[in-house]
């Protein structure tokens, strides 16, 4: 094979030992690249920029080694350095606590597995995936540019879970530590929103018939595979070109959340009730571009990265963004 690979991993993940850093060189000599590199996140470079740089620099192969968060920007830095037909591939090795980009795209969470596939010592194959990009009022006051997105965004309840959920508690106690964040988030505060999807000639009209809609928590998302084998949004895949939006409401407190629990625990995917019937509302919708209103600030966040509360957010796919080593099935 010859050429480049380099490696951007987060130090501060458990997992990234020298037992996986010397494991992850020798698979990827054992796939018969010439030359491979390394580079480290920290706090305030995530990965995109060492990500295009090794692009610059002529990588052919970029693996993301962390949890959601630098997987998202490894995505963003390869997409925005190279795009997805320049031949450059993206590869995987979950050691997060979620890992719901993993989960997505059928990625083994076991970390031995998972570097041999993104090293492509495993049988593999190529998926071009999407990338959602996210614009809200306060990324634009402070001149930042439009967030990438590889999973989901959160807005309401889902942000406020996150923001609670400690590290120390991840460390110990992995995605449990989300389940636990979640009893605490369970009094989030419904959010009034107008939401559009698409807009087109109906906009108006859609705007006018959701200008009164409530909801706990708003869902943008690229997946919906969550931990514990729940399919949130079952028919969200990362590779559709789509996005898919959730509007989840619950009335009566802890009755309404057991409610929705019953509708979407596995083993099969969500299956919602219709709206207005039951004390749980779901209501989806898919398109290319998501524009939501929320009049005040709301908490936010995307891949688990809390960012600043928005009054307004819109997200949009980049179809095909990246090219990702994913399992090769049949």
């Amino acid at each position: 094979m010859g050429g480049l690979a380099c490696v951007v991993i987060n130090p501060s993940k458990r997992g990234a030992t020298p037992r996986l850093r010397a494991a992850l060189a020798a698979e990827l000599r054992a796939a018969g690249w010439a030359r491979v590199d390394w580079a480290a996140t920290t706090p305030d470079q995530h990965g995109a920029r060492q990500a295009a740089r090794a692009v610059e620099a002529g990588a052919e192969l970029v693996i993301a080694a962390g949890g959601d968060g630098t997987a998202r920007a490894v995505a963003d830095g390869v997409a925005r350095a190279s795009g997805p037909r320049a031949g450059v591939e993206l590869g995987i090795v979950p050691l997060g606590t979620a890992n719901l980009a993993a989960r997505g795209l059928g990625i083994p969470l076991r970390r031995w597995p998972a570097l041999r596939l993104a090293a492509g010592t495993a049988a593999h194959r190529v998926a071009l995936i999407d990338l959602l990009r996210v614009s809200t009022d306060a990324l634009e006051a402070a001149g930042a540019p439009p967030e990438p997105c590889l999973v989901v965004t959160g807005i309401g309840f889902d942000a406020r879970l996150v923001a609670a959920t400690r590290a120390g508690l991840k460390r110990h106690a992995g995605w449990g530590a989300y389940a636990i964040a979640a009893v605490r988030s369970l009094g989030s505060p419904r959010l009034p929103m107008r939401i559009a999807v698409d807009g087109g000639a109906r906009e108006e009209a859609r705007e006018r018939a959701r200008e009164e809609a409530r909801a706990r928590c708003l869902l943008i998302a690229n997946s919906g595979r969550l931990p514990a084998g729940i399919r949130l949004l079952p028919d969200a895949r990362m590779d559709d070109g789509a996005l898919d939006v959730a509007a989840l409401d619950v009335r009566r407190g802890l009755v309404g959340w057991a409610s929705l629990a019953r509708q979407v625990l596995p083993p099969a995917p969500a299956r919602y009730t219709p709206p207005g019937r039951g004390l749980a509302d779901v209501r989806l919708a898919r398109g290319r571009e998501a524009v939501v209103d929320l009049g005040e600030p709301a908490p936010l966040e995307i891949d688990g990265e809390v960012l600043a509360p928005a009054r307004w957010a819109r997200v949009h796919v980049e179809p095909g963004a990246v090219a990702v080593r994913v399992p090769r099935t049949g």
